[in-house]
């Protein structure tokens, strides 16, 4: 998609193109063997159609095509359409730093690269954006409608404004690193793939601008969350955190988010997002450094909690508290921290109350929250998983 993008600068014949490609493939490759060069194969046969269309409108409109080509870039005063790689040789960062365009706001930039560059599901960009799918599907539509509508360029940024896209480069990579943690639907726990491309980007980004305190911060978290990503299942089934093998977490993850933790850069002044992930880190390290999960301090854990909600207060840093507030105060404690909480689209805050109703010794109201949180979640790991606790209070 960036490839194209870059020699093309017409969002609805790329995605179009590469649409059909894919489609093509699925069908002659299982026939005629898949190809040595995959995706050499797909770029060149939406390259076609792109060009195809293109004819096609030239014909019908008697005027040049709207296109650079490689000719045009060569050529002097033809139109540059895309950074040659002085400032981003990255070609994911390069398609989401289009995609960051100050004409769309910035949620709409961030939903569109999740789903156009990252393929995040829209059931689960709506999930992190705490709206419905509907809405959320109609919020892409528009962006994309308004890309091609009012001819935004498909191009990297100069220097001069490359450090205000990056802040929502960053922002982008930290949701589409929770996609991938957590996802909301499917029938995964998680996707491994997708959060380590958002680590990635997330070190790319921070390779241009190595001393901004978001990014190391953000890094740092996304690493702490990631290295526990070998001990979350176990023969398909969820597996919780005080049940995990910590002999399978990834230990040079946890050292490399705690030397950045430590850097120069997060000890002056911070921004309320910075401070955020700084926060959301630290709490992740209270649980990377208990040797067990009965060492974790979860009076300090309760108490960073307290901070993060102060800095930036959301649904799901108050229901994670209310665990914290469990574990260090007992059930009746976490369920009056519940009191009220809900979280649209999510089985989460249903799923922690039957949990805690359960060692209450409230059966009967576990029972009903857990049917509740059943039927509201989407993903098959975590389903199965409570269905098996909702059995097990009948043993």
């Amino acid at each position: 998609m960036a490839l194209l993008l870059s020699q093309f600068r017409r969002l609805d014949l790329v995605e179009d193109a590469l649409g059909d490609a894919v489609e093509s493939a699925s069908r002659t490759w299982p026939v005629d063997g898949a190809p040595d060069n995959p995706a050499a194969w797909l770029m060149t046969a939406a390259r076609r159609r792109v060009l195809d269309r293109l004819r096609t409108e030239e014909v019908a409109r008697r005027k040049l095509p709207v296109l650079v080509t490689d000719v045009d870039l060569r050529q002097p005063g033809g139109r540059t359409m895309a950074d040659t790689g002085s400032l981003v040789e990255d070609d994911v960062l390069r398609l989401v730093l289009m995609c960051a365009h100050p004409a769309l706001a910035p949620e709409s930039a961030s939903a569109l690269s999740l789903r156009l560059v990252l393929g995040v599901p829209t059931p689960d960009i709506a999930r992190l954006f705490l709206v419905p799918a509907p809405t959320m599907a109609a919020r892409i539509t528009r962006a994309k409608k308004r890309i091609v509508g009012a001819g935004i360029p498909f191009a990297v940024p100069d220097a001069s404004v490359l450090t205000e896209r990056l802040d929502l480069v960053a922002q982008t990579a930290y949701l589409a690193f929770t996609a991938g943690y957590a996802p909301g639907t499917g029938p995964d726990l998680l996707r491994a793939d997708l959060s380590g491309e958002a680590i990635r980007l997330a070190r790319v980004v921070l390779g241009l601008r190595p001393d901004e305190p978001a990014l190391v911060a953000l890094l740092a978290l996304m690493l702490l969350q990631h290295s526990r990503r070998d001990a979350r299942v176990w023969d398909g089934r969820l597996v919780l955190l005080a049940d995990q093998d910590r002999t399978r977490w990834h230990h040079d993850e946890v050292a490399e988010a705690i030397r950045l933790l430590g850097a120069p850069a997060l000890s002056g002044p911070l921004t309320q997002l910075a401070a955020s992930y700084v926060l959301q880190a630290r709490i992740a390290v209270e649980h990377a450094t208990a040797p067990t999960a009965a060492d974790a301090r979860w009076d300090r854990i309760v108490e960073l909690y307290d901070l993060l909600l102060r800095v930036t207060p959301s649904p799901s840093a108050r229901l994670a508290r209310a665990v914290a507030v469990a574990e260090d105060r007992g059930a009746a404690a976490g369920l009056a921290a519940l009191e009220g909480l809900e979280i649209p689209s999510s089985h989460r805050p249903a799923a922690v109350r039957a949990e805690l109703l359960a060692r209450s010794g409230d059966t009967d109201a576990a029972r009903a929250a857990y049917d509740q949180a059943i039927a509201a979640c989407r993903n098959d790991v975590e389903r199965a998983f409570l269905v098996e606790q909702r059995e097990a209070l009948d043993s």
